[in-house]
Protein backbone atom coordinates (compact mmCIF):
# COMPACT_ATOMS: atom_id res chain seq x y z
CA UNK A 1 0.00 0.00 0.00
CA UNK A 2 1.66 3.20 -1.11
CA UNK A 3 -1.20 5.71 -1.19
CA UNK A 4 -2.38 5.34 2.41
CA UNK A 5 -1.79 7.64 5.32
CA UNK A 6 0.83 7.45 8.03
CA UNK A 7 0.31 8.29 11.67
CA UNK A 8 1.44 11.72 12.83
CA UNK A 9 5.22 12.09 12.99
CA UNK A 10 5.06 12.64 16.76
CA UNK A 11 4.21 8.94 17.03
CA UNK A 12 7.94 8.20 17.19
CA UNK A 13 8.46 10.41 20.25
CA UNK A 14 5.25 9.23 21.93
CA UNK A 15 6.17 5.56 21.47
CA UNK A 16 9.70 6.18 22.78
CA UNK A 17 8.41 7.96 25.89
CA UNK A 18 5.75 5.27 26.41
CA UNK A 19 8.34 2.50 26.31
CA UNK A 20 10.54 4.36 28.80
CA UNK A 21 7.54 4.89 31.08
CA UNK A 22 6.67 1.19 30.96
CA UNK A 23 10.24 0.24 31.86
CA UNK A 24 10.93 3.01 34.36
CA UNK A 25 10.83 0.78 37.46
CA UNK A 26 13.07 -2.00 36.00
CA UNK A 27 15.42 0.72 34.72
CA UNK A 28 15.65 2.36 38.17
CA UNK A 29 16.23 -1.01 39.86
CA UNK A 30 18.88 -2.01 37.33
CA UNK A 31 20.53 1.43 37.65
CA UNK A 32 20.91 1.14 41.43
CA UNK A 33 22.01 -2.50 41.26
CA UNK A 34 24.60 -1.56 38.64
CA UNK A 35 25.87 1.25 40.88
CA UNK A 36 26.67 -0.90 43.89
CA UNK A 37 30.30 -0.99 42.84
CA UNK A 38 30.74 2.71 43.64
CA UNK A 39 30.63 4.13 40.07
CA UNK A 40 27.69 4.89 37.86
CA UNK A 41 27.67 1.24 36.87
CA UNK A 42 27.88 -0.76 33.65
CA UNK A 43 24.13 -0.48 33.08
CA UNK A 44 24.15 3.34 33.08
CA UNK A 45 27.21 3.53 30.81
CA UNK A 46 26.32 0.92 28.18
CA UNK A 47 23.00 -0.80 28.64
CA UNK A 48 20.84 2.30 29.12
CA UNK A 49 22.12 4.14 26.00
CA UNK A 50 21.71 0.95 23.95
CA UNK A 51 18.17 0.57 25.29
CA UNK A 52 17.33 4.14 24.28
CA UNK A 53 18.75 3.63 20.78
CA UNK A 54 16.81 0.36 20.39
CA UNK A 55 13.52 1.93 21.49
CA UNK A 56 14.17 4.91 19.20
CA UNK A 57 14.85 2.76 16.13
CA UNK A 58 11.89 0.49 16.86
CA UNK A 59 9.55 3.48 17.27
CA UNK A 60 10.71 5.02 13.98
CA UNK A 61 10.32 1.74 12.05
CA UNK A 62 6.88 1.20 13.58
CA UNK A 63 5.78 4.64 12.37
CA UNK A 64 7.45 4.20 8.97
CA UNK A 65 5.76 0.86 8.26
CA UNK A 66 2.26 1.69 9.60
CA UNK A 67 -0.27 2.74 6.93
CA UNK A 68 -4.02 3.03 6.88
CA UNK A 69 -6.73 4.16 4.50
CA UNK A 70 -10.49 3.97 4.00
CA UNK A 71 -11.78 2.96 0.61
CA UNK A 72 -14.56 0.83 -0.84
CA UNK A 73 -16.39 0.76 2.51
CA UNK A 74 -13.36 -0.78 4.22
CA UNK A 75 -10.64 0.28 6.59
CA UNK A 76 -7.33 -1.15 5.41
CA UNK A 77 -4.39 -1.21 7.84
CA UNK A 78 -0.89 -2.40 7.01
CA UNK A 79 1.70 -2.73 9.74
CA UNK A 80 4.71 -4.75 10.77
CA UNK A 81 8.46 -4.17 10.71
CA UNK A 82 9.53 -7.70 9.83
CA UNK A 83 6.26 -9.64 9.61
CA UNK A 84 3.84 -7.63 7.52
CA UNK A 85 0.20 -7.69 8.58
CA UNK A 86 -2.76 -6.55 6.48
CA UNK A 87 -6.10 -6.02 8.17
CA UNK A 88 -9.37 -5.22 6.40
CA UNK A 89 -12.35 -4.12 8.45
CA UNK A 90 -15.65 -3.54 6.73
CA UNK A 91 -17.18 -0.24 7.70
CA UNK A 92 -20.46 -1.88 8.73
CA UNK A 93 -18.52 -4.12 11.16
CA UNK A 94 -17.10 -1.21 13.17
CA UNK A 95 -18.77 -1.29 16.59
CA UNK A 96 -17.08 1.55 18.44
CA UNK A 97 -14.69 4.41 17.81
CA UNK A 98 -12.74 5.50 20.90
CA UNK A 99 -10.89 8.80 20.61
CA UNK A 100 -8.75 9.83 23.59
CA UNK A 101 -5.91 12.19 24.41
CA UNK A 102 -3.39 11.14 27.02
CA UNK A 103 -0.69 13.36 28.45
CA UNK A 104 1.73 12.47 25.69
CA UNK A 105 -0.84 13.10 22.94
CA UNK A 106 -1.77 16.41 24.56
CA UNK A 107 1.86 17.55 24.42
CA UNK A 108 1.55 17.58 20.63
CA UNK A 109 -2.15 18.49 20.33
CA UNK A 110 -3.00 15.01 19.00
CA UNK A 111 -5.43 12.19 19.86
CA UNK A 112 -5.27 8.40 20.09
CA UNK A 113 -7.87 6.30 18.25
CA UNK A 114 -9.03 2.77 19.04
CA UNK A 115 -11.45 0.98 16.73
CA UNK A 116 -13.28 -2.18 17.77
CA UNK A 117 -15.46 -4.75 16.06
CA UNK A 118 -17.63 -7.40 17.69
CA UNK A 119 -15.65 -10.41 18.73
CA UNK A 120 -12.35 -8.59 18.42
CA UNK A 121 -11.08 -9.78 21.80
CA UNK A 122 -9.87 -7.80 24.79
CA UNK A 123 -7.63 -5.53 22.69
CA UNK A 124 -8.88 -3.03 20.09
CA UNK A 125 -8.72 -4.20 16.48
CA UNK A 126 -7.01 -1.01 15.34
CA UNK A 127 -4.86 1.22 17.53
CA UNK A 128 -3.77 4.52 15.97
CA UNK A 129 -1.31 6.00 18.44
CA UNK A 130 -1.30 9.62 17.29
CA UNK A 131 -3.51 11.42 14.82
CA UNK A 132 -4.33 15.02 14.17
CA UNK A 133 -7.70 15.78 15.77
CA UNK A 134 -9.28 16.85 12.47
CA UNK A 135 -8.02 13.67 10.78
CA UNK A 136 -9.45 11.58 13.64
CA UNK A 137 -12.85 13.25 13.28
CA UNK A 138 -12.82 12.72 9.52
CA UNK A 139 -11.94 9.05 10.03
CA UNK A 140 -14.79 8.68 12.54
CA UNK A 141 -17.22 10.21 10.08
CA UNK A 142 -16.04 7.91 7.32
CA UNK A 143 -16.44 4.82 9.48
CA UNK A 144 -19.54 5.56 11.56
CA UNK A 145 -21.71 8.24 10.00
CA UNK A 146 -24.01 7.73 7.06
CA UNK A 147 -22.61 9.85 4.23
CA UNK A 148 -24.87 12.57 2.94
CA UNK A 149 -26.14 11.88 -0.52
CA UNK A 150 -24.93 14.54 -2.97
CA UNK A 151 -27.37 16.35 -5.14
CA UNK A 152 -27.82 14.87 -8.60
CA UNK A 153 -26.66 17.99 -10.39
CA UNK A 154 -23.55 18.53 -8.27
CA UNK A 155 -21.97 15.19 -7.65
CA UNK A 156 -18.96 15.60 -5.37
CA UNK A 157 -15.98 13.34 -5.03
CA UNK A 158 -15.40 12.78 -1.25
CA UNK A 159 -11.65 12.98 -1.80
CA UNK A 160 -12.12 16.56 -3.04
CA UNK A 161 -13.94 17.77 0.07
CA UNK A 162 -12.05 19.80 2.61
CA UNK A 163 -11.72 18.47 6.16
CA UNK A 164 -14.01 21.10 7.70
CA UNK A 165 -16.72 20.71 5.11
CA UNK A 166 -16.93 16.96 5.51
CA UNK A 167 -17.09 16.99 9.28
CA UNK A 168 -19.73 19.72 9.49
CA UNK A 169 -22.03 18.20 6.90
CA UNK A 170 -22.12 14.74 8.44
CA UNK A 171 -22.46 15.60 12.12
CA UNK A 172 -26.13 15.38 13.22
CA UNK A 173 -27.79 17.62 15.77
CA UNK A 174 -27.54 16.97 19.52
CA UNK A 175 -30.76 15.24 20.64
CA UNK A 176 -29.94 14.80 24.33
CA UNK A 177 -27.07 15.44 26.71
CA UNK A 178 -26.13 14.78 30.33
CA UNK A 179 -23.18 15.94 32.44
CA UNK A 180 -21.81 14.79 35.78
CA UNK A 181 -21.64 17.70 38.22
CA UNK A 182 -18.72 18.19 40.59
CA UNK A 183 -20.74 17.33 43.74
CA UNK A 184 -21.81 14.03 42.24
CA UNK A 185 -18.25 13.43 40.97
CA UNK A 186 -16.86 13.97 44.47
CA UNK A 187 -19.51 11.70 45.98
CA UNK A 188 -18.74 9.07 43.34
CA UNK A 189 -15.10 9.16 44.43
CA UNK A 190 -16.00 8.93 48.13
CA UNK A 191 -18.17 5.86 47.51
CA UNK A 192 -16.24 4.22 44.66
CA UNK A 193 -14.87 1.41 46.79
CA UNK A 194 -11.50 1.76 45.11
CA UNK A 195 -9.53 1.56 48.37
CA UNK A 196 -8.75 -2.10 47.79
CA UNK A 197 -7.41 -1.41 44.30
CA UNK A 198 -5.16 1.37 45.63
CA UNK A 199 -3.77 -0.89 48.35
CA UNK A 200 -3.19 -3.64 45.78
CA UNK A 201 -1.30 -1.19 43.56
CA UNK A 202 0.86 -0.07 46.51
CA UNK A 203 1.70 -3.68 47.36
CA UNK A 204 2.52 -4.42 43.71
CA UNK A 205 4.83 -1.39 43.60
CA UNK A 206 6.45 -2.43 46.86
CA UNK A 207 7.11 -5.90 45.44
CA UNK A 208 9.00 -4.25 42.56
CA UNK A 209 11.30 -2.10 44.73
CA UNK A 210 11.79 -4.31 47.79
CA UNK A 211 15.16 -5.47 46.43
CA UNK A 212 16.43 -1.92 46.96
CA UNK A 213 15.52 -1.89 50.65
CA UNK A 214 18.21 -2.99 53.11
CA UNK A 215 17.68 -6.16 55.11
CA UNK A 216 17.85 -4.17 58.35
CA UNK A 217 14.68 -2.35 57.25
CA UNK A 218 12.69 -5.61 57.22
CA UNK A 219 14.08 -6.73 60.59
CA UNK A 220 13.30 -3.36 62.20
CA UNK A 221 9.81 -3.15 60.69
CA UNK A 222 8.76 -6.69 61.61
CA UNK A 223 10.16 -6.31 65.11
CA UNK A 224 8.33 -3.02 65.56
CA UNK A 225 4.99 -4.49 64.40
CA UNK A 226 5.27 -7.55 66.67
CA UNK A 227 6.04 -5.35 69.69
CA UNK A 228 3.21 -2.89 69.04
CA UNK A 229 -0.14 -2.91 70.80
CA UNK A 230 -3.43 -3.83 69.18
CA UNK A 231 -4.59 -0.21 69.55
CA UNK A 232 -1.58 1.12 67.69
CA UNK A 233 -1.95 -1.44 64.90
CA UNK A 234 -5.64 -0.57 64.48
CA UNK A 235 -4.79 3.14 64.28
CA UNK A 236 -2.07 2.42 61.73
CA UNK A 237 -4.45 0.31 59.63
CA UNK A 238 -7.08 3.06 59.80
CA UNK A 239 -4.59 5.73 58.65
CA UNK A 240 -3.37 3.56 55.75
CA UNK A 241 -6.98 2.91 54.68
CA UNK A 242 -7.80 6.61 55.03
CA UNK A 243 -4.95 7.72 52.78
CA UNK A 244 -5.82 4.96 50.29
CA UNK A 245 -9.40 6.29 50.34
CA UNK A 246 -8.16 9.82 49.56
CA UNK A 247 -6.08 8.48 46.68
CA UNK A 248 -9.06 6.56 45.30
CA UNK A 249 -11.12 9.78 45.40
CA UNK A 250 -8.43 11.60 43.44
CA UNK A 251 -8.25 8.76 40.89
CA UNK A 252 -12.03 8.85 40.37
CA UNK A 253 -12.00 12.62 39.87
CA UNK A 254 -9.19 12.40 37.33
CA UNK A 255 -10.81 9.45 35.54
CA UNK A 256 -14.41 10.69 35.36
CA UNK A 257 -13.91 14.47 35.49
CA UNK A 258 -15.88 16.43 32.87
CA UNK A 259 -18.01 13.35 32.15
CA UNK A 260 -20.62 14.04 29.48
CA UNK A 261 -22.95 11.94 27.34
CA UNK A 262 -24.32 13.30 24.08
CA UNK A 263 -26.76 11.65 21.70
CA UNK A 264 -26.44 12.55 18.02
CA UNK A 265 -28.78 10.54 15.85
CA UNK A 266 -27.80 6.91 16.25
CA UNK A 267 -24.55 7.76 18.08
CA UNK A 268 -23.85 8.01 21.79
CA UNK A 269 -20.71 10.06 22.39
CA UNK A 270 -19.29 9.55 25.89
CA UNK A 271 -16.47 11.90 26.95
CA UNK A 272 -14.53 11.87 30.21
CA UNK A 273 -11.16 12.36 31.88
CA UNK A 274 -9.07 15.27 33.15
CA UNK A 275 -5.54 14.15 32.30
CA UNK A 276 -6.40 11.65 29.57
CA UNK A 277 -9.44 12.92 27.73
CA UNK A 278 -11.40 10.00 26.24
CA UNK A 279 -14.24 10.15 23.74
CA UNK A 280 -16.08 6.94 22.91
CA UNK A 281 -18.72 6.69 20.19
CA UNK A 282 -21.26 3.86 20.44
CA UNK A 283 -24.04 2.95 18.04
CA UNK A 284 -27.41 2.86 19.81
CA UNK A 285 -28.70 -0.08 17.81
CA UNK A 286 -25.65 -2.15 18.83
CA UNK A 287 -26.31 -1.89 22.56
CA UNK A 288 -27.49 -5.26 23.80
CA UNK A 289 -28.23 -4.70 27.51
CA UNK A 290 -28.32 -2.15 30.30
CA UNK A 291 -27.13 -2.75 33.87
CA UNK A 292 -27.77 -0.79 37.06
CA UNK A 293 -24.90 -1.39 39.49
CA UNK A 294 -25.32 -0.14 43.05
CA UNK A 295 -22.29 -0.28 45.33
CA UNK A 296 -22.59 -1.16 49.00
CA UNK A 297 -21.57 2.36 50.01
CA UNK A 298 -23.96 3.98 47.54
CA UNK A 299 -27.03 1.89 48.24
CA UNK A 300 -27.98 3.63 51.53
CA UNK A 301 -27.94 6.96 49.69
CA UNK A 302 -30.03 5.66 46.77
CA UNK A 303 -27.42 6.17 44.04
CA UNK A 304 -26.54 3.81 41.23
CA UNK A 305 -24.33 3.56 38.11
CA UNK A 306 -25.69 2.76 34.66
CA UNK A 307 -23.63 0.49 32.40
CA UNK A 308 -24.35 -0.52 28.83
CA UNK A 309 -23.29 -3.71 27.09
CA UNK A 310 -22.41 -3.14 23.47
CA UNK A 311 -20.93 -4.97 20.55
CA UNK A 312 -17.71 -3.02 20.96
CA UNK A 313 -16.65 -0.26 23.32
CA UNK A 314 -16.12 -2.04 26.63
CA UNK A 315 -12.99 -1.59 28.70
CA UNK A 316 -11.09 -4.04 30.87
CA UNK A 317 -11.35 -1.93 34.03
CA UNK A 318 -15.14 -1.86 33.64
CA UNK A 319 -15.54 -5.62 33.08
CA UNK A 320 -15.78 -5.14 29.29
CA UNK A 321 -18.79 -2.86 29.74
CA UNK A 322 -19.17 0.89 29.26
CA UNK A 323 -20.33 3.37 31.88
CA UNK A 324 -23.19 5.44 30.48
CA UNK A 325 -23.86 7.38 33.71
CA UNK A 326 -21.33 7.15 36.59
CA UNK A 327 -23.69 8.27 39.35
CA UNK A 328 -27.39 9.06 39.41
CA UNK A 329 -30.17 8.90 41.95
CA UNK A 330 -32.03 5.62 41.45
CA UNK A 331 -35.38 7.41 41.34
CA UNK A 332 -34.13 9.51 38.42
CA UNK A 333 -32.20 6.73 36.67
CA UNK A 334 -35.00 5.83 34.26
CA UNK A 335 -35.48 9.51 33.35
CA UNK A 336 -31.79 9.83 32.44
CA UNK A 337 -31.78 6.47 30.65
CA UNK A 338 -34.91 7.47 28.72
CA UNK A 339 -33.07 10.42 27.18
CA UNK A 340 -30.56 8.13 25.49
CA UNK A 341 -32.04 4.62 25.41
CA UNK A 342 -35.80 4.86 25.91
CA UNK A 343 -36.28 1.32 24.60
CA UNK A 344 -34.45 -0.03 27.68
CA UNK A 345 -36.62 1.74 30.27
CA UNK A 346 -38.59 -0.75 32.39
CA UNK A 347 -40.83 0.57 35.12
CA UNK A 348 -39.65 -0.20 38.66
CA UNK A 349 -43.21 -1.24 39.56
CA UNK A 350 -42.64 -4.41 37.55
CA UNK A 351 -40.86 -5.77 40.63
CA UNK A 352 -38.60 -8.77 41.11
CA UNK A 353 -39.67 -12.38 41.65
CA UNK A 354 -37.82 -13.64 44.74
CA UNK A 355 -35.73 -16.76 45.07
CA UNK A 356 -37.30 -19.73 46.91
CA UNK A 357 -36.56 -20.11 50.64
CA UNK A 358 -35.03 -23.53 50.10
CA UNK A 359 -32.21 -21.85 48.13
CA UNK A 360 -31.07 -19.80 51.15
CA UNK A 361 -28.82 -22.53 52.57
CA UNK A 362 -26.98 -22.91 49.26
CA UNK A 363 -26.33 -19.15 49.07
CA UNK A 364 -24.93 -19.10 52.61
CA UNK A 365 -22.66 -22.09 51.94
CA UNK A 366 -21.29 -20.46 48.79
CA UNK A 367 -20.56 -17.24 50.73
CA UNK A 368 -18.79 -18.74 53.75
CA UNK A 369 -16.64 -21.44 52.08
CA UNK A 370 -14.00 -18.98 50.69
CA UNK A 371 -13.89 -17.21 54.08
CA UNK A 372 -13.45 -20.45 56.01
CA UNK A 373 -10.57 -21.50 53.75
CA UNK A 374 -8.74 -18.27 54.64
CA UNK A 375 -9.60 -17.58 58.29
CA UNK A 376 -8.98 -21.06 59.72
CA UNK A 377 -5.25 -21.09 58.74
CA UNK A 378 -4.97 -17.48 59.97
CA UNK A 379 -6.56 -18.41 63.32
CA UNK A 380 -3.86 -21.06 63.79
CA UNK A 381 -0.81 -19.09 62.58
CA UNK A 382 -1.39 -15.53 63.88
CA UNK A 383 -1.32 -14.59 67.61
CA UNK A 384 -4.76 -12.98 67.47
CA UNK A 385 -5.98 -15.00 64.51
CA UNK A 386 -8.98 -16.37 66.42
CA UNK A 387 -10.69 -13.01 65.93
CA UNK A 388 -10.70 -13.74 62.18
CA UNK A 389 -13.34 -16.44 62.81
CA UNK A 390 -15.83 -13.60 63.30
CA UNK A 391 -15.63 -13.07 59.54
CA UNK A 392 -17.68 -16.26 59.14
CA UNK A 393 -20.64 -14.37 60.59
CA UNK A 394 -20.06 -11.72 57.94
CA UNK A 395 -20.12 -14.48 55.32
CA UNK A 396 -23.45 -15.77 56.61
CA UNK A 397 -24.91 -12.27 56.40
CA UNK A 398 -23.54 -11.83 52.86
CA UNK A 399 -25.08 -15.13 51.77
CA UNK A 400 -28.43 -14.11 53.25
CA UNK A 401 -28.19 -10.72 51.50
CA UNK A 402 -27.41 -12.32 48.13
CA UNK A 403 -30.41 -14.60 48.48
CA UNK A 404 -32.68 -11.77 49.56
CA UNK A 405 -31.69 -9.46 46.69
CA UNK A 406 -31.57 -12.09 43.94
CA UNK A 407 -34.48 -12.49 41.58
CA UNK A 408 -35.86 -12.02 38.07
CA UNK A 409 -38.93 -11.01 36.14
CA UNK A 410 -40.29 -10.55 32.66
CA UNK A 411 -41.89 -7.39 31.34
CA UNK A 412 -43.19 -7.80 27.81
CA UNK A 413 -40.16 -8.48 25.63
CA UNK A 414 -37.65 -7.67 28.37
CA UNK A 415 -35.96 -9.96 30.86
CA UNK A 416 -34.86 -8.51 34.20
CA UNK A 417 -32.22 -10.29 36.26
CA UNK A 418 -31.06 -9.12 39.67
CA UNK A 419 -28.15 -10.52 41.69
CA UNK A 420 -25.46 -9.50 44.12
CA UNK A 421 -21.85 -10.49 44.66
CA UNK A 422 -20.98 -7.45 46.73
CA UNK A 423 -22.55 -4.76 44.56
CA UNK A 424 -26.18 -5.07 43.62
CA UNK A 425 -26.69 -5.64 39.87
CA UNK A 426 -29.86 -5.35 37.86
CA UNK A 427 -29.74 -6.16 34.12
CA UNK A 428 -32.40 -5.32 31.54
CA UNK A 429 -32.11 -7.57 28.48
CA UNK A 430 -34.33 -7.33 25.39
CA UNK A 431 -35.45 -10.73 24.17
CA UNK A 432 -34.31 -9.95 20.63
CA UNK A 433 -30.77 -9.23 21.89
CA UNK A 434 -30.39 -12.51 23.77
CA UNK A 435 -28.26 -14.93 21.74
CA UNK A 436 -28.98 -18.05 23.79
CA UNK A 437 -30.79 -19.15 26.95
CA UNK A 438 -30.05 -22.19 29.09
CA UNK A 439 -31.47 -23.96 32.12
CA UNK A 440 -29.06 -26.22 33.99
CA UNK A 441 -29.47 -28.48 37.02
CA UNK A 442 -26.80 -30.05 39.18
CA UNK A 443 -27.68 -33.24 41.08
CA UNK A 444 -28.12 -31.24 44.31
CA UNK A 445 -30.29 -28.71 42.51
CA UNK A 446 -32.38 -31.52 41.06
CA UNK A 447 -32.83 -32.91 44.58
CA UNK A 448 -33.92 -29.48 45.83
CA UNK A 449 -36.08 -28.81 42.71
CA UNK A 450 -33.93 -25.83 41.75
CA UNK A 451 -32.17 -24.73 38.56
CA UNK A 452 -29.87 -22.05 37.13
CA UNK A 453 -31.12 -19.87 34.29
CA UNK A 454 -28.53 -18.15 32.10
CA UNK A 455 -28.61 -15.99 28.99
CA UNK A 456 -25.87 -14.85 26.62
CA UNK A 457 -25.56 -11.60 24.69
CA UNK A 458 -23.01 -10.08 22.37
CA UNK A 459 -20.65 -7.62 24.01
CA UNK A 460 -17.28 -6.05 23.31
CA UNK A 461 -15.61 -9.45 23.43
CA UNK A 462 -17.02 -12.66 22.03
CA UNK A 463 -19.96 -12.43 24.39
CA UNK A 464 -21.18 -12.11 27.95
CA UNK A 465 -23.45 -14.24 30.07
CA UNK A 466 -25.79 -13.44 32.95
CA UNK A 467 -27.30 -16.02 35.23
CA UNK A 468 -29.56 -16.35 38.21
CA UNK A 469 -28.87 -19.32 40.45
CA UNK A 470 -31.27 -21.51 42.33
CA UNK A 471 -34.61 -20.41 40.98
CA UNK A 472 -37.35 -22.99 41.16
CA UNK A 473 -37.15 -25.58 38.39
CA UNK A 474 -40.62 -24.67 37.13
CA UNK A 475 -39.74 -21.00 36.74
CA UNK A 476 -36.61 -21.94 34.81
CA UNK A 477 -38.78 -23.82 32.33
CA UNK A 478 -41.19 -20.85 32.16
CA UNK A 479 -38.32 -18.47 31.32
CA UNK A 480 -37.08 -20.86 28.64
CA UNK A 481 -40.58 -20.97 27.13
CA UNK A 482 -40.72 -17.16 27.16
CA UNK A 483 -37.41 -16.93 25.30
CA UNK A 484 -38.51 -19.47 22.70
CA UNK A 485 -41.77 -17.50 22.29
CA UNK A 486 -43.92 -20.44 23.31
CA UNK A 487 -45.58 -18.05 25.78
CA UNK A 488 -45.63 -14.25 25.78
CA UNK A 489 -46.18 -13.76 29.52
CA UNK A 490 -45.10 -16.54 31.90
CA UNK A 491 -47.41 -17.08 34.85
CA UNK A 492 -45.35 -16.30 37.95
CA UNK A 493 -48.29 -15.40 40.17
CA UNK A 494 -48.34 -18.69 42.04
CA UNK A 495 -45.43 -17.64 44.23
CA UNK A 496 -44.74 -14.63 46.41
CA UNK A 497 -43.50 -11.50 44.67
CA UNK A 498 -41.24 -8.77 45.96
CA UNK A 499 -43.13 -5.50 45.79
CA UNK A 500 -40.20 -3.23 45.34
CA UNK A 501 -36.63 -3.50 44.10
CA UNK A 502 -33.96 -2.50 46.66
CA UNK A 503 -32.17 -0.46 43.99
Amino acid sequence: MTDGKRLHGATVVIMLLTRLRDFIIPIIIAFFIGSTGGGIGLFAMIALPLLLVFFGIYSFLYWWTYWYRVEDQELHVKQGIIVKKHRYIQRKRVQSFDMSAGILQRMFGLVKVQIETAGGGSEPDVHLIALDRAEAKRLRQNLLAKPAAPAEDEEVDPSEMTEGEEAEELEPEIEASWALGFKHLLFAGMTSGGVGLVLSAVLALFSQVDVLLPEAFYETTIGFVLSSTITFLLIAIFLIAFFAWLISIAITIVKYGQFTVVKRGNDLVISRGLLERKQLTLKVHRITAVRFVTGILRQPFGFTTIYVESKGGGSADEQQSTILVPLVNRRKANDVLGKFLPEFVVDDDVGIKPLPRRALFRYIIRAIVPIVLVVIPLSIVLPFGAYALLLILLGIFLGWLRHRNGGFNVSGDYLILQWRLFNLNRAVLPRKRIQAADVTQSPLQRWRRLSTYSVSILSSMSGKSFEIRDITAGRGEDLLAWYSKEVDNPNFSREEEKDKSPI
